[in-house]
């Protein structure tokens, strides 16, 4: 089969996987182009037939025949290079961008978030058994006590119903544990920023530079769970190369916001990294196929920051007009990212949802304490613009 056969047959799936989906075939097939970015409505409210905007999620969430559609134009554009149980290939391009964005000697592949920072705590301890962890972190309360279970390691958490902890806290910790009758001393210390348990909350920056500090005058790895570093940034206007400077290693989500099926990097030291494909296959996560990850992560990397950026400033002019309607009462989440707390008044906010569900607004269910919304600002908000959007709003009260 020749290259223009192989696209006509490719182009016809699409059609169909999109008319199977219900996406128009302006997003399966006319605008395949337009997926570098995945086709945004250039101005005015998002029409029933279009893409919607989704105050949900950090990412496009995109439909399985979107993400066929973006595999499409990856290939027609670039073409796609097969790994070989995740080593090689479009994985490797991926890794060492990644690497060289984060400012890190290596990076590699790994199918999830919670391998990363199990991996990333494994490799730093060493000997010494103890590793302090925020008490709201996902390593510490949703990972099935995955550490403790397969790598006997001790997890000390700090700051309950806090995003931060402190330097004074870390380092009673350490004293204490290098004073005990037995030495278990902390070989890791690990910081999550922002912190979903906390709705977004980011960790002091200036607390996350002296604990650091503190950590590499004694000898203590250091590891960022980043999942969501590249939202962090976008609201501390600190880089992600800067924020992961100061860390032995770093953990990246490639799904949460990359647009990736599933899929993590994590990054550090040619010393840390190199061999880990090793540990990786150990735990049963050497992928033999993981370039339709890697080749989605990649193509929405590339962009991110400057549409991110776009829809942080769509979301601050749409936060600032809606608030000036009484209906609505906007709250921030203090030292916050891209989460803030929406309350409306005079309306069912179930009947309320519904009826920006029929102009193609997707809230998540209310919220009964506080009652209201929790919205997410992500890059859906680039299809339309701040005041098409605040009409919607009122129009649905």
């Amino acid at each position: 089969m020749s290259r223009t056969e192989a696209n006509q047959s490719r182009r016809r799936f699409i059609q169909q996987a999109a008319a199977l989906s219900g996406v128009t075939s302006s997003v399966g097939v006319a605008g395949l182009s337009g997926l570098t970015t995945v086709p945004a409505v250039a101005s005015g409210p998002p029409p029933s037939e279009s893409l919607p905007v989704r105050f949900s999620g950090d990412g496009l969430s995109l439909s399985p025949a979107e993400t066929i559609a973006a595999l499409e134009t990856i290939l027609d554009e670039r073409g796609i290079e097969a790994d070989y149980y995740s080593r090689g290939g479009v994985v490797e391009e991926l890794e060492r961008e990644m690497a060289a964005a984060l400012g890190k000697e290596r990076a590699i592949y790994l199918p999830t978030g919670t391998l990363a920072n199990h991996l990333a705590l494994r490799a730093l301890v060493g000997e010494r058994t103890r590793a302090i962890v925020p008490h709201e972190s996902h390593i510490y309360n949703d990972s099935g006590d995955c550490v403790q279970q397969l790598s006997q390691l001790n997890l000390v958490p700090l700051a309950s119903e806090s995003a931060t902890f402190t330097l004074s806290q870390v380092r009673e910790i350490v004293e204490r544990t290098q004073g005990g009758r037995v030495t278990t001393g902390v070989g890791a210390i690990f910081i999550e920023s922002p912190v979903r348990r906390r709705f977004g909350e980011m960790f002091d920056y200036a607390e996350m530079e002296a604990i650091c500090a503190y950590a590499r005058e004694r000898g203590i790895g250091t590891h960022l769970d980043g999942a969501r570093l590249y939202m962090a940034s976008a609201y501390s206007g600190i880089s992600p190369r800067e924020y992961a400077s100061h860390f032995d290693t770093v953990y990246v989500s490639l799904w949460k916001y990359f647009n990736s099926g599933s899929g993590a990097v994590l990054a550090g030291s040619e010393a840390i990294i190199d061999q880990m494909f090793h540990t990786r296959r150990m735990f049963g996560s050497g992928l033999p196929a993981a370039w339709p990850f890697a080749a989605l992560a990649l193509h929405f990397f590339r962009d991110f920051e400057s549409e991110f950026q776009r829809a942080v400033q769509a979301a601050e002019a749409f936060i600032a007009g809606l608030g000036k309607h009484e209906a609505f009462h906007i709250e921030r989440i203090p030292n916050g990212s891209n989460l803030f707390r929406l309350r409306v008044s005079g309306t069912d906010l179930g009947a309320f949802r519904e009826r920006l569900k029929a102009k193609n607004v997707l809230l998540s269910r209310p919220r009964e304490e506080p009652p209201g919304f929790l919205l997410n600002v992500n890059p859906t908000l680039n299809r339309t613009d701040a005041e098409s959007l605040i009409d919607l709003f009122v129009s649905s009260v």
